[in-house]
């Protein structure tokens, strides 16, 4: 292929150009200096080796400092290793050329026969065709080099210029999975976070928000599912309706606050005398519910008086101590939900009729 020899470009404009902080960026944002050598890209250097018969091909990406070889064929040591090239090359003078870089004799001209690795290669003749994004941005060059001058013939440079498109189709593709993968931790993230928010949202619907416990509403949901287990299982279910005896005096006389705090450390009583199988909740205002599953009558009247006994001797606060009256009922065959609340306040109102601190059994 004879070409006229090209003008090179000067030291200003290579340096400006390695030096350009967009297109550094650009190479960067590659996500490819400093990694291993890879099939897909080593493909491309040995098909270009094989068609032109050069010796040495690259494909080369040009960091402000280095050549760094993305995929080198036919390099020996230590370029092999180090896989990188600091000073003057002839991938800067391919970064800054119109198109496609083809010298048959790099010693004809004395700007390219200064190109250190003229010396300690022994290159003399390149072709080199620059890795442009879709942006302008010049990444480096997909090169072949030869030890001995030679005329690259037109097949030659069409077959390097398919070829560095093909390399920089593997580049975008690289870096688009490396965006996806991003994306995707991104809307992973994104996800925990919303999970994460569901989760507590869902705690603040069935969470008492000063005790702690279940709401109404997460004892009205566990109550049907432990109709359902009784149904299927026929196991015992029983339920405790207890509530703080004079508890508006408490509030009128002390206020609010020691209310709270009474209301606090019933919950804590009931919390550390439950099973991990029981269900505890405030479902009024100072109205307490326990659901005990696989617990027939007569346990559930001992649970009862335990947690009376709880309340009554617990250390007194603000409040000056509180007693509590509790009705325990349970379940009938083919009773309802409505139905077991309904005799469960029943017998609390009877246990409050009766004198108040005492558990009534219906």
């Amino acid at each position: 292929m004879e070409t006229p020899s090209p003008v090179p470009a000067g030291e200003a404009s290579i340096l400006a150009a390695l030096m350009d902080p967009g297109r550094v960026a650009a190479v960067r944002d590659t996500g490819l200096l400093d990694t291993p050598p890879e099939e897909s890209f080593d493909r491309l250097t040995r098909l270009a080796a094989k068609l032109t018969g050069a010796p040495v091909t690259l494909v080369s990406l040009l960091d402000s400092s280095r050549d760094f070889y993305k995929s080198a064929f036919g390099l020996g040591e230590p370029l092999n290793t180090a896989r990188q090239l600091e000073g003057r090359s002839f991938c800067h003078y391919a970064m800054v050329s119109d198109g496609p870089l083809v010298l048959a004799d790099v010693t004809q001209m004395a700007v390219f026969c200064d190109v250190p690795t003229v010396k300690s290669l022994g290159v003399r003749a390149y072709a080199g065709i620059p890795l442009v994004t879709a942006q302008g941005q010049v990444l480096g060059s997909f090169c072949a080099v030869d030890f001995e001058p030679r005329q690259w013939t037109e097949t030659d440079v069409e077959v390097l210029v398919e070829l560095a498109h093909s390399a920089m189709r593997e580049i975008q593709l690289r870096k688009a999975v490396r965006e996806s993968d991003a994306l995707n931790r991104r809307l992973l993230e994104q996800l925990q976070r919303v999970d994460e928010l569901n989760r507590a949202l869902a705690e603040l619907a069935t969470t008492d928000s000063l005790t702690g416990l279940r709401n109404r509403r997460a004892f009205d949901h566990s109550l049907a599912l432990e109709l359902a287990i009784v149904e299927r299982h026929h196991s015992p279910l029983s339920l405790l309706m207890l509530d703080v005896d004079h508890f508006k005096r408490i509030n009128d006389r002390l206020g609010h606050d020691a209310g709270d705090q009474v209301l606090q450390m019933i919950g804590q009583v009931l919390s550390a005398g439950a099973r991990v199988i029981d269900i505890v909740a405030r479902v009024g205002g100072e109205e307490f519910a326990v659901l005990l599953p696989n617990t027939g009558a007569q346990g559930a009247l001992e649970v009862a008086e335990r947690v009376r006994l709880a309340v009554a001797q617990a250390p007194p606060g603000a409040h000056g101590g509180v007693t509590i009256s509790i009705g325990a009922v349970t379940l009938q065959d083919g009773e309802t939900a409505s139905s077991l609340y309904a005799r469960a306040d029943a017998a609390l109102y009877s246990a409050k009729e009766a004198g108040r601190n005492r558990v009534a059994q219906a």
